[in-house]
């Protein structure tokens, strides 16, 4: 892999150059050809550089040092308001650009980059370190923090690397994972480390940290409510940022995932407006039909006229690829829509692209998916009054002696009503649903001690800046399924491919123009993407408009049961006693959770028992065989 890095030492500076080089391997200690690491040092501080992509740059001059990825997309903006510095190598004049702009503006400088960058600056002369993530999370930088030194990387190997950070694991992130297949921010597997969140701006000076948020989503903060005019500028403002994110690339070297579904068709489509030729667009497909969407994909690409290219994945794919999924993650990732990720990156890198659209973000902008409806559900009961609803309704069904059937149903749906706020979306959690003393061992249950499961998407959702129970989900999900999810899949597995992503939907101008759109045009009666359905209805087939969402699921519960490499390795993974002396798991859970998954039809548990493969796969390639301190 690839990425930047950085160190400051209060004390013993003279090793400073030494721990720099360590952390700096650890960047490139996987089998990705990466560019010979480059280094900045200035006493007790030092920056480095394990470069893959050109838009990972380091550059240093008598006042700063800067090392980037950043992959920017109003460079003429800045240079305009910035002016140019002088000669600099083309390899480093994005650095050079951020740097003249920090000298100018200080820290704040961050607030002017538009596009997925991270950012870390070491002031000579006032022996400041800056360090910045984008808005949105799309490039993601870890740090490591103790009196004496401060460590930052953009992977969490990387800081081990250094030989000198506590790699105890963190109990938190064990229920984390499980419940939403990824650890969530500002946590990370190990205790010692936290991950620096979107949209925020890490500053050491004096020998103490701080944390700004420079940047957030704002919601309820628009006038218009007209939908003619709210179509217009939204088709306007996405088109200029699928624009902006082709930059003056060709064609031959910019693709597209395209799913066919309504963002990646959307993305295709504005793509193919720019009328600089058809555009090449890459589906994955299964043999397994409830997964596979190509005709949706294919429908798309006669619309558009695109260059389709699809690949077929099948379980031997899975099976062959997993151990190296598994290493390109810093810590355990359980997305199983990953291996899919991946596949369709190799194709695109095969057919000489090496930038490639994505669409994410659109659902959580944008309010498409289900649950968003589901909640309009759940308000219709809100709305009957108190009297009829705690006087009759309540009781009634709480005297009625049937369980299951229609009455059982009418109880879940009141009982779920009554919950409040992201509760209720979250009580479809596994940790919600099933007991937690069933699952851990009693003794890493008291590790946990009174840490609440759902206690950080709760914060999120109360912290939101919005006024609307929509808008607050929505807010919880660009957090949670967007910067810890969605976002680490794909830029790991397209760079695992050796191509780069970018997301049109998630640039400031987008994001920020959604929370101008009222709530109830972003769901308006129970229809899930209400505006921007209507917006680019004269640009997508209306069976895409009008299709069922699907999500971006692979088969891997089938596979679990039917390829016997999978099982097996499932099976003698989860049940060996070198995965219960973790202490994690009762036997009896997992035992269970392989006889449900055999008689169970769909994916439930079988999506389970992937993630703690993934779980127990990581601790085996990073926590078993220890990465080496390179001292």
């Amino acid at each position: 892999m690839s990425g930047i890095c950085a160190v400051w030492m209060n004390e013993h500076s003279g090793r400073t150059m030494e721990t720099l080089t360590a952390v700096a391997a650890g960047l490139s200690s996987t089998a990705e050809p990466v560019e010979p690491v480059k280094t900045a040092t200035d006493q007790t501080a030092g920056l480095g550089l394990a470069r893959r992509f050109a838009t990972q740059q380091i550059y240093s001059n008598s006042r700063v040092c800067i090392v980037c990825d950043a992959e920017l997309y109003n460079e003429d903006e800045l240079r305009g308001l910035a002016g140019e510095n002088g000669p600099v190598p083309e390899s480093d004049r994005t650095a050079a650009l951020l740097a003249l702009h920090y000298e100018r503006f200080g820290c704040d400088f961050i607030e002017k980059l538009r596009g997925g960058f991270s950012v870390v600056v070491w002031d000579r002369q006032k022996r400041r370190l800056c360090a910045a993530v984008d808005g949105f999370g799309i490039k993601r930088l870890v740090y490591y923090e103790r009196p004496d030194v401060v460590l930052i990387a953009s992977r969490i190997d990387a800081l081990v690397r250094s030989g000198r950070v506590d790699t105890e694991i963190n109990p938190r992130s064990i229920p984390n994972i499980l419940n939403f297949s990824a650890n969530l921010s500002p946590d990370t597997i190990f205790a010692a480390v936290q991950r620096l969140e979107p949209g925020t701006l890490l500053v050491l000076e004096n020998g103490h940290t701080r944390l700004k948020r420079y940047w957030d989503m704002r919601y309820g903060v628009g006038n218009e409510s007209n939908e003619g005019v709210l179509c217009r500028q939204l088709e306007s403002v996405l088109e200029e940022s699928v624009r902006a994110h082709c930059k003056n690339d060709a064609l031959a070297s910019t693709g597209a995932f395209l799913s066919g579904g309504t963002d990646s068709s959307t993305v295709v489509g504005l793509m193919t407006r720019m009328g600089k030729g058809p555009v090449k667009a890459f589906s994955i497909s299964f043999q397994e039909q409830p997964f596979n969407e190509l005709e949706y994909a294919e429908l798309a690409a006669k619309r558009f006229n695109s260059e389709l290219h699809t690949y077929l994945v099948g379980p031997r794919d899975c099976f062959d690829t997993l151990p190296h999924m598994v290493q390109a993650f810093d810590e355990p990732f359980g997305n199983s829509s990953a291996i899919a990720t991946y596949f369709c990156a190799r194709l695109a890198a095969q057919n000489g692209v090496t930038a490639l659209m994505a669409g994410d973000g659109g659902d959580e902008l944008f309010a498409g998916n289900e649950w968003y409806a589901t909640e309009k559900i759940f308000g219709l009961y809100r709305h009957i009054p108190n009297v009829l609803r705690k006087g009759l309704i309540e009781p009634v069904l709480g005297h009625v002696p049937y369980r299951a059937g229609p009455v059982g149903r009418a109880r879940g749906y009141v009982r779920r009503a009554n919950m409040p706020g992201v509760e209720r979306v979250l009580s479809f959690q596994f940790l919600a649903t099933h007991p937690p003393a069933d699952i851990f061992e009693r003794d890493f249950l008291e590790t946990l001690g009174e840490y609440s499961f759902n206690g950080i998407p709760a914060r999120h959702y109360a912290h939101a800046p919005a006024r609307d129970h929509l808008d607050r989900l929505l807010y919880t999900d660009m957090k949670i399924t967007i910067a810890d999810s969605d976002l680490p899949k794909v830029t790991c597995m397209t760079e695992m491919a050796g191509v780069q992503a970018r997301f049109p939907f998630l640039d400031r101008s987008v994001a920020e123009f959604s929370g101008r759109i009222p709530t109830n045009l972003k769901v308006k009666g129970f229809q899930k993407r209400y505006l921007f359905k209507r917006a680019f209805r004269n640009l997508l087939p209306k069976e895409i408009i009008h299709k069922k969402k699907h999500g971006f699921g692979i088969p891997v519960a089938t596979w679990l049961k039917t390829d016997p490499r999978l099982r097996e390795l499932a099976r003698d993974t989860l049940l060996s006693r070198r995965t219960f002396e973790r202490g994690y798991f009762r036997r009896d859970f997992v035992e269970t959770l392989f006889a449900r998954h055999d008689a169970d039809d769909s994916s439930y548990y079988g999506d389970t028992l992937w993630t703690l493969l993934v779980l127990e796969m990581w601790h085996r390639q990073s926590v078993d065989v220890p990465v080496r301190a390179a001292l």
